[in-house]
């Protein structure tokens, strides 16, 4: 399951452990259920995460070469 629909998940099943009077075994299979899939959005997010370091990176080398060509192209104009 993508991000979203684990968290939709999540909600349904808090809600179930905070509003319904659940046997041990029921609650317990929730609980169990709920971490698994809590783990699951933990490990999404870490993903999502180092994409966006990659991202970034490229984002902050793109920047440098702009510079860079920038600087070379004020050089060359200035001696003109």
């Amino acid at each position: 399951m993508d991000y979203e629909t684990n968290v939709k998940e999540l909600e349904k099943i808090v809600k179930k452990l905070s509003d319904e009077k659940l046997g041990v075994t029921e609650g317990l299979e929730l609980y169990e259920k709920g971490i698994s899939i809590a783990k699951e959005c933990l490990k999404s997010l870490n993903e999502i995460k180092g994409k966006m370091e990659v991202l970034n990176k490229e984002l902050e080398s793109l920047e440098v070469k702009a510079e860079e060509e920038d600087d070379w192209f004020r050089e060359r104009v200035g001696r003109i």
